[in-house]
């Protein structure tokens, strides 16, 4: 799971990688400065701009490099063969605030995520992120009202935990159902296992996390 607030990415094995505010705080920083070397319009000012967009740019990337590392180095602590992402075509609507930013630091983590999984034989791919966060790993139960902000406490069965948390296991349990229901990885065979914090989760049409 993704996200534009505290912990940059949750998987469904508990890890939480990075910190989008810090990265956030990084670009409203940088945003500053440019606003007041624009303001200058000097040409050393200029230049000044382009030295320090460069940097951030440098760390910015350098910063999700470390995040997609520590998420491919998640899966292969626990024997994952696949890791999944929420679509990113289909969750921009979702993006409220430094909309064009937010888009590029997920296209980027997903990009460098899969580039680096290759290289481990893990595959990486998305799903439909309908309801990921309003839904209950536990029960099923989907309700808006479930979430309230970090925090997620299911209304049905009261199953409380970190919502990104609860979001990264429904992401996760996706992707096994679609592989569970007869569609074929690019590495070939059906998947219908998702790793948790201790052990696994098999699925079928029914079934939840527990």
């Amino acid at each position: 799971d993704c996200n534009v607030d505290d912990h940059i990415a949750v998987t469904s094995t508990g890890a939480f990688v990075g910190n989008a505010d810090d990265l956030n705080h990084q670009r409203r920083e940088f945003e500053k400065r440019r606003a007041s070397l624009q303001q200058t319009g000097t040409r050393s000012a200029h230049l000044t701009f382009q030295r320090i967009g460069d940097r951030f740019g440098r760390w910015s990337e350098d910063y999700l490099h470390q995040c997609s590392k520590e998420i491919v180095a998640e899966a292969k602590r626990h024997d994952c063969t696949h890791i999944a992402f929420e679509d990113l075509e289909q969750i921009r609507d979702r993006i409220s605030d430094d909309k064009k930013f937010q888009q590029w630091a997920f296209s980027e983590l997903q990009e460098q995520t899969g580039h680096k999984a290759e290289l481990a034989g893990i595959v990486v791919e998305t799903v439909d992120p309908s309801y990921t966060s309003q839904q209950c790993s536990k029960c099923g139960c989907t309700l808006e009202e479930n979430r309230d902000g970090q925090q997620f406490q299911c209304l049905d069965c009261s199953y409380a935990v970190n919502a990104d948390y609860n979001a990264a296991k429904n992401i996760a349990r996706k992707l096994a159902l679609k592989h569970q229901r007869g569609q074929k990885s690019p590495a070939g065979g059906a998947f219908c296992q998702y790793a948790l914090k201790s052990g696994t989760m098999t699925v079928n049409a029914t079934d939840v996390a527990s």
